[in-house]
């Protein structure tokens, strides 16, 4: 019983010792509101809001294994970056909130720690390696990535480039102009109205609920994925849809044609309504589904 009783009081000062290596970080900086802020984190979290308080709010926690957390100003930039101890290069974790200027431009990298943006306005440009990349509220102009994780949007306007390797793309809503590109996740569209959509995977699929503006361009591209797009009845549109060997399937229109008695592949060309947005889609191994709401 006594070694049960010493063993346990040993666990519990363990646990307060990795409590007590544990900082709080709550510091305030300038910054006006047409300024950037860049943030650099390998292992943990980073969440940024925008807001319209003055300056930036950074609060947080950084674990053992983290030695400082560096910040910095040059003219109108503020610089925010986790500095691991060598000792434990990969093993610190810091969990950041940053409040900044709703205008305000940023920068986000890091390796596995996930990000996640809410209100901010200005340029966005976020990066993680394994991390998850999660955005909501309209920038001017949003650049997201991640390799092994899923890049996700609550709604965009203006231009927006969004890529992952083995991680989903998914927008809830989408306008102005959208560039999505994976290599083995999925591209998930499901609302909105863009000018200028390009969509391409090589071996996850594509889906697309967004409409095209009268005058739009839809590239929607698969390697062995499948590709859905939905569209109104009324859509004026000119359709050029390709397969290598998968199949067509085309609600509004025409069946689709064979393009050499040869070979298994399949085309369709067809306008619908008084045409005007041109949406072009391929597949080489996949299925193509035009649907229509």
């Amino acid at each position: 019983m006594k070694r049960i009783a010493c063993m346990t009081l040993m666990v519990l000062a363990l646990a307060g010792a990795t409590q007590a290596a544990d900082r709080t970080v709550d510091q305030n900086r300038p910054l006006a509101a047409d300024g950037r802020v860049e943030i650099s984190n390998i292992s943990g979290d980073v969440k940024v809001i925008g807001w319209t308080g003055d300056g930036v709010n950074i609060s947080g926690r950084l674990e053992d294994g983290v030695s400082d957390l560096e910040i910095s100003s040059r003219g109108n930039r503020l610089q925010i970056e986790v500095d691991l101890e060598r000792r434990t290069r990969n093993n610190g974790s810091a969990y950041l909130i940053i409040k900044m200027p709703v205008t305000a431009d940023l920068e986000v990298e890091t390796v596995s720690a996930n990000i996640s943006v809410d209100g901010v306005t200005g340029e966005i440009s976020l990066e993680s390696v394994s991390g998850r990349v999660e955005v909501s509220g309209q920038s001017d102009s949003l650049e997201a990535a991640s390799v092994s994780g899923d890049v996700r949007v609550t709604s965009i306007a203006g231009r927006s480039d969004l890529e992952s390797v083995s991680g989903n793309i998914i927008v809830q809503h989408a306008t102005g102009r959208l560039d999505a590109e994976v290599v083995s996740g999925n591209i998930e569209i499901e609302g909105g109205l863009l000018s200028s959509l390009t969509a391409e995977s090589v071996s996850g699929s594509v889906f697309c609920a967004a409409q095209p503006t009268e005058s739009g361009r839809f590239s929607l591209d698969t390697l062995s994925g499948t590709v859905e797009l939905v569209v109104t009845s009324d859509i004026n549109a000119d359709f050029t849809i390709e397969t290598y060997s998968g199949s067509i399937r085309n609600e509004i229109g025409p069946e689709p044609t064979r393009t050499d008695k040869y070979s298994p592949g399949k085309e369709l060309k067809f306008t619908s309504g008084a045409g005007g947005a041109r949406i072009s889609i391929e597949s080489f191994s996949g299925s193509v589904k035009l649907r229509v709401d």
